[in-house]
C-alpha cells in the first residue's frame, strides 16, 4: 500500500492543562480587547507540526469498516446537483444521505430500525489562509465556509455527544441514551480532489492517552471535543484521487463498548502536486448525523 508523508498539526500537551483545561473560544468578549486588564486569551492550544505517513487505500476501500476502523469509504451518485444550493442540500441532500446512511448501516449488521437526525453540516474551501482570514466567518451557517482541519482531532467527546443528544433532541434524549448512541459524520468532496485529502487514523492505532479533551465555546453552547497528539503507533489512511460520487463515512462517537472502533481521529493534510497536476481548490461538505438503535 503506497504511503505519502503528510504534516499535521498534533497537539501539544502543557503543563498547565493539568490545572486549567484545554479550551478554545469562539465568541468575541470585552476581555479579548487590548485595553481590557482581565485579558484571557482566545484559546490555551498549543500544537507542534509532526510528519507522518499516511497509506492509500486505493484498491482495498473494502478492507475498511465503521466498527473495525472507525471509518468507511464508500461509492454514492448524489441526486442533488448544487451542494451550495441551502434550500436543495436541506429538502433533499440530507435526507437521501440519512436513507443512504440507515441502509450501509443495516448491510453492515449495524441496525436495521435505526433513526437518524442530521443536527449540523459544513462546508469547506482550501482557499489560500491570508484570503481567509480577512472574513468575518460566521460559525453558525455551515455554509459559510472554513478552511480545512489540520489539526488531528474527534468532533465529539462522549460528553460531548452526550449534550449533543441533549440539545437536539429535547424530550426524547434521556430515552434515547439507553440504547445504542452513534455519530457519523458524511464526508463528500465536491469536485476532484487534487489537494487537501481527508486523512483517517485506525481506530484501532488510537491509545486513549493520545486524545485530550477540549472545550469548545460558543455564545450560545459549549461543546466538547478531542485532540490528538502525536504517537508513532497511529497508522493513517486516506484515497487518493477522491471524485464527487465519493464518499466517506467517519465514526465520531460510538455507545456500544463491545465494538473495535468507537472513535476516528481525522485531519486533512496538503500535498502540492497531485498526478502532475498544480494544487487546486478543495471543496467538501459533511454532514453531521446523530444515529439512535437499540442497545
Amino acid at each position: 500500500m503506497a504511503a505519502v508523508d503528510a504534516t499535521f498539526e498534533f497537539l501539544q500537551w502543557q503543563k498547565s492543562y493539568e490545572e486549567q483545561k484545554p479550551y478554545e473560544i469562539f465568541a468575541s468578549l470585552p476581555s479579548f480587547s487590548e485595553n481590557s486588564k482581565a485579558k484571557i486569551p482566545r484559546s490555551n492550544l498549543v500544537f507542534e507540526p509532526r510528519t507522518v505517513p499516511v497509506h492509500d487505500v486505493r484498491g482495498r476501500e473494502a478492507d475498511f469498516s465503521l466498527d473495525a476502523h472507525g471509518f468507511a469509504f464508500l461509492r454514492h451518485v448524489t441526486a442533488t446537483a448544487d451542494l451550495k444550493d441551502r434550500t436543495a442540500v436541506h429538502e433533499q441532500y440530507v435526507p437521501e444521505m440519512e436513507r443512504f446512511l440507515q441502509s450501509h448501516l443495516a448491510a453492515e449488521g449495524g441496525g436495521r430500525d435505526v433513526q437518524t437526525v442530521c443536527f449540523d453540516l459544513r462546508l469547506r474551501e482550501s482557499i489560500h489562509p491570508d484570503e481567509f482570514y480577512k472574513k468575518t466567518v460566521n460559525l453558525d451557517d455551515g455554509f459559510d465556509p472554513l478552511l480545512p482541519a489540520t489539526h488531528p482531532h474527534i468532533d465529539q467527546s462522549v460528553q460531548g455527544a452526550i449534550r449533543r443528544v441533549k440539545r437536539h433532541m429535547g424530550d426524547k434524549a434521556d430515552e434515547l441514551l439507553k440504547g445504542r448512541v452513534r455519530v457519523i459524520n458524511i464526508w463528500r468532496p465536491l469536485a476532484p480532489v487534487r489537494s487537501w485529502p481527508l486523512a483517517l487514523c485506525d481506530a484501532q492505532t488510537l491509545d486513549p492517552e493520545d486524545l485530550v479533551t477540549c472545550d469548545i465555546v460558543r455564545r450560545r453552547y459549549v461543546g466538547e471535543t478531542y485532540f490528538g497528539r502525536y504517537n508513532p503507533g497511529q497508522k493513517w489512511y486516506y484515497r487518493s484521487d477522491m471524485a464527487r460520487e465519493d464518499v466517506i463515512l467517519v465514526k465520531v462517537y460510538d455507545s456500544d463498548t463491545s465494538v473495535l472502533a468507537r472513535r476516528c481521529l481525522h485531519a486533512s493534510f496538503p500535498t502540492p502536486l497531485d498526478n502532475g497536476l498544480p494544487s487546486a481548490i478543495r471543496e467538501s461538505l459533511e454532514l453531521r448525523v446523530l444515529v439512535f438503535g437499540p442497545s
